[in-house]
């Protein structure tokens, strides 16, 4: 039925345009900000969440920028880290060269100052981001200082909505070098005495190519190390390593490692039995791989010293070196004058004593006809005329009898005495009624020298401030305290200066170790930021893809509806003309 009050087909038509048309917005919005949900009117819950989301990944974007900055601070302290322990290296080795007998002390102080100042002047220019963590100022009106620094490293929400910031803490106050203020007062516990090497074992001639050969003999000769520890008080022990006390260590003697060598020292050291050396003294390898020997007991009683020992059998081995050089340090006694052939025939004898040092009886030499005889094949130039290759011979002979640790050598036509043992508390005295008639003057002595030395210190009350600017002792030989940063060895003379170096030697060592120390830590804290970093980048990326899925308009498909849609509206309009002119056809019939 037509009606000419309503017109069914065109409300119908009108509707289905409608309902097109908004279809058709909504669609050509889509298209247009490339998202299915752009307001919370197109899905609520989505738009919740992605907007949420969104808002993390700006805080997560602003976590980074904290790493960035957080990062750069530590590579700065660390690079400033790293320059400082070559520094300190270069200083160890000038205090090292500066306990050499005749060398001048100021003209070393000279140098050491200039490493001094390079490495303050490090330290002070070592800021990134305003913030410097080698040279500060802990004093309490500076409020921007901060003992412990955080660095942000990302954050979580609770499911209350609570934001919570993770951090990376940087121990500012144990990696400091420098501190302007006075300082507070700390207690300092008593130290063990320590030795260190001055090259790394690696670095030595024996260990070379990494491993030391103990087997191979060159010119006849293999290789030896052999040294003795003192720990006074009696408490000393010779430590020799070669092909033969090797053995139970070394896998392959040709290729001995640095491990097996340690292990092996350990292993003598406690054979030594706990009068002398054992439970007393440990060896080590530091961080340079320089091997170090340290006291267990501490404290100014704790004393310690290394010598180098001439080869037990100089016609077997070579000495050989493992960081302490290898110069012999074993007291070398040479006559003043050249030998003259004696005469021990008949009833002629000549005697000499030799002290060798070790509070053992006095040895007394005795060369007669009976001792030329009883040598046998031994000896063969006469009684008469005995050459000087005889009377070492003889005198050999006597001082292994008696168990003296001196030898007898000729060297350059003169009799020399050597003690087997090292250090300065070995030495070897000539007397005797004829001992004139050897070369030698009467009470005629030498004490040997120390490869290295050090001493344990009490526990002292100080200012505590920065690694190297902390009061670490106070000199004997002149008035006053020092640190790595100040000590001056200009005016240190004498057996009080010589202790002096040492201590300071063994400073610089602990320094070293202490700034390592810290830059193992800010390694660590290197390491972790560094991985926070990417991890905070994957999460940005996870959370992008979160949203794309959440609110993110498939083009592809939103394109092929809006061509449907204005397809359909076109439709729809021509459907609407349609329905319109049906009235206009009602209407005809009435002309």
């Amino acid at each position: 039925m037509t009606s000419l009050l309503t017109n069914n087909a065109a409300m119908t038509a009108l509707t289905t345009l409608k309902s097109i048309n908004t279809q058709l917005d909504m669609t050509s919005n889509r298209v247009s900000t490339g998202q299915r949900v752009s307001a919370a009117s197109d899905n609520a819950a989505y738009w919740s969440i992605a907007t949420t989301v969104r808002t993390d990944n700006a805080s997560l974007s602003a976590v980074k920028d904290s790493l960035g900055l957080g990062s750069s601070a530590v590579d700065t302290a660390y690079n400033g880290l790293n320059s400082i322990i070559t520094d300190l290296q270069n200083i160890r080795a000038k205090l090292q060269s500066a306990l050499t007998p005749g060398v001048d002390r100021a003209k070393v102080q000279t140098e050491i100052a200039a490493i001094q100042s390079k490495m303050k002047a490090t330290a002070d220019s070592s800021n990134a981001s305003g913030q410097n963590w080698l040279s500060v100022d802990s004093s309490p009106a500076n409020t921007n200082y901060q003992a412990n620094q955080k660095v942000v490293a990302g954050f979580s929400r609770g499911s209350d909505g609570t934001i919570t910031f993770s951090m990376v803490n940087v121990d500012v106050a144990s990696i400091k070098l420098y501190d302007k203020n006075a300082g507070t007062t700390v207690t300092k516990p008593a130290t063990a005495a320590q030795v260190v090497g001055s090259t790394s074992l690696t670095g030595t001639g024996a260990f070379s190519g990494g491993t030391a050969d103990f087997a191979t003999a060159t010119a006849g000769k293999t290789n030896q190390v052999n040294f003795v520890i003192d720990l006074g008080g009696g408490a000393s022990a010779a430590i020799q390593l070669d092909k033969d006390t090797l053995k139970s260590t070394a896998k392959d003697l040709t290729k001995v490692t640095t491990d097996e060598m340690l292990a092996a020292i350990n292993n003598q050291i406690a054979a030594s039995g706990t009068a002398k050396l054992g439970g007393k003294v440990t060896a080590g390898l530091d961080n340079a791989g320089r091997l170090t020997f340290a006291t267990v007991g501490t404290g100014t009683g704790a004393t310690l010293k290394i010598g180098n020992a001439n080869p037990t059998d100089s016609t077997k081995f070579a000495a050989a070196d493992i960081g302490f050089g290898a110069t012999t340090n074993a007291p070398v006694l040479t006559a003043g004058t050249a030998y003259a052939a004696l005469n021990i025939s008949g009833a002629n004898t000549k005697v000499l004593t030799v002290d060798d040092g070790t509070g053992s009886p006095v040895t007394t030499v005795t060369l007669n006809a009976a001792a030329y005889t009883n040598a046998g094949s031994a000896v063969s130039s006469g009684a008469a005329t005995l050459s000087g290759a005889d009377a070492v011979t003889l005198i050999n002979i006597q001082l292994k009898a008696a168990g003296s640790t001196a030898t007898a050598s000729l060297t350059g036509g003169k009799l020399v005495l050597t003690n087997t043992g090292a250090g300065s508390n070995a030495s070897v005295t000539a007397n005797g009624a004829d001992v004139t008639s050897f070369g030698f003057t009467a009470n005629q002595t030498i004490t040997g020298t120390n490869a290295a030395a050090g001493a344990g210190t009490a526990s002292t009350t100080t200012t505590g401030k920065g690694i190297l600017d902390t009061t670490s002792g106070t000199y004997t030989a002149i008035s006053g305290s020092y640190s790595v940063a100040n000590f001056n060895i200009a005016t240190l003379v004498g057996s009080a200066g010589d202790a002096d170096v040492a201590s300071i030697l063994n400073m610089v060592d602990k320094a070293i170790a202490s700034v390592t120390d810290a830059g193992t830590k800010l390694g660590a804290n290197k390491t972790q930021i560094d991985g926070q970093k990417t991890f905070v980048d994957t999460l940005m990326k996870a959370n992008d893809r979160t949203i794309g899925i959440l609110v993110d308009a498939d083009v592809e498909e939103e394109s092929t509806k809006l061509k449907a849609l204005q397809t359909q509206q076109q439709l729809a309009v021509q459907a609407l003309s349609i329905a319109n002119s049906a009235s206009q056809n009602v209407l005809s019939l009435f002309r």
